[in-house]
């Protein structure tokens, strides 16, 4: 069968499926699409759609699965919920089928789908038909999304030192002024967590992983990594340093290359920044040894000298560590580099 692939209203690309298996692949707006798929092939256009799929290792995820769509192959729950997502613009129907995306997801629907994941509720959702955007949130942690307020919000289920990690250092980052995304606990329970959508309308992200095909070097290597973003300009040059320093000082050991990327218009297709700083429920405490150093915070000293901003927002960041109770060890122990 063939499908058109859509960013906004838009149509980008169009695709064949048969069995299950992506067939052909062709870009029509090169400038709207993921770095990723300019010049994808078939395959190439099945692991970008992979890739932002929800994790099906999870039970919950994987009951939702069949929950709704009666499905737990990615290409087949991603078609039957015409790929709606929160992060980025892009959505597919049928070819000679289209429904606009402000029409494509009822946000009055979405309760019983978060109902369904957060506490296992019998919602009745068994070919229900609601588009969705939780199978296109990527990630191995349970999570769905909720419309709040006439907001989106990410709510994750995780452990203990995972969800107070990830809050109190998004609230020290936040308070001097770093471009972090909001996190805040949800009610008594300390392993529930929500963080406020951070894409503007008419905005997509698209992670690192996605955008590095845009470059000559592809590699994951830190130091090509470095390269390629700081060719975007210094502005995207110095808020990437701004996040290693921030793992650095808070130890993030897990800043792997679908947890940073960029911001780009889904009008036209341009990179307009640096995604916020997001992602540091392994950080700190919550690192996989269990044990805070300041093992990342010397390399990051070692590797690049620290620069005059750097060191100010070192100070700022230390200081609010020192009136937040859960991160005084960070405070402690990373004053000895200013």
């Amino acid at each position: 069968m063939r499908y058109m692939l859509y960013n906004r209203d838009v149509p980008v690309a169009k695709f064949q499926v048969s069995g299950g298996i992506v067939q052909s692949f062709e870009a029509l707006r090169e400038e709207l699409l993921p770095k990723q798929l300019v010049h994808a092939s078939a395959d190439g256009f099945m692991l970008w759609l992979q890739a932002r799929s929800i994790d099906l290792n999870t039970l919950q995820h994987r009951q939702l699965a069949h929950a709704i769509t009666g499905s737990r192959d990615k290409v087949s729950i991603a078609i039957a919920t015409h790929m709606f997502s929160i992060s980025d613009t892009f959505t597919c129907f049928p070819e000679g089928e289209f429904t606009p995306r402000n029409e494509l997801c009822k946000p009055s629907e979405q309760e019983l789908v978060s109902d369904f994941i957060l506490v296992s509720s019998d919602t009745s959702l068994n070919h229900a038909g609601i588009v969705t955007p939780n199978f296109s949130t990527d990630g191995s942690f349970t999570k769905t999304w909720r419309f709040e307020n006439n907001e989106w919000w990410l709510y994750k289920l995780q452990s203990v030192s995972a969800t107070r990690s990830e809050c109190e250092i998004g609230r020290v980052l936040r308070a001097c002024d770093f471009d972090a995304a909001e996190y805040r606990y949800v009610g008594n329970y300390r392993t529930r967590i929500r963080t406020r959508n951070f894409v503007g309308e008419d905005e997509f992200f698209e992670p690192y992983d996605s955008l590095r095909f845009m470059f000559t070097d592809k590699s994951d290597y830190e130091e090509v990594v470095y390269e390629n973003l700081a060719s975007l300009g210094d502005t995207f040059e110095a808020a990437w340093r701004r996040i290693l320093l921030a793992d650095a000082l808070f130890m993030n050991t897990d800043r792997y290359m679908r947890n940073f990327g960029v911001i780009r218009s889904a009008v036209t297709g341009r990179i307009l920044r640096l995604a916020p700083n997001f992602d540091n429920n392994q950080a700190y405490k919550a690192n996989p040894c269990g044990k805070y150093s300041d093992s990342m915070l010397k390399m990051f000293c070692n590797t690049f000298e620290l620069r005059e901003q750097e060191r100010l927002d070192l100070e700022r960041l230390l200081e609010a560590c020192r009136h937040n109770k859960y991160l005084q060890s960070v405070a402690t122990i990373g004053s000895t580099y200013i």
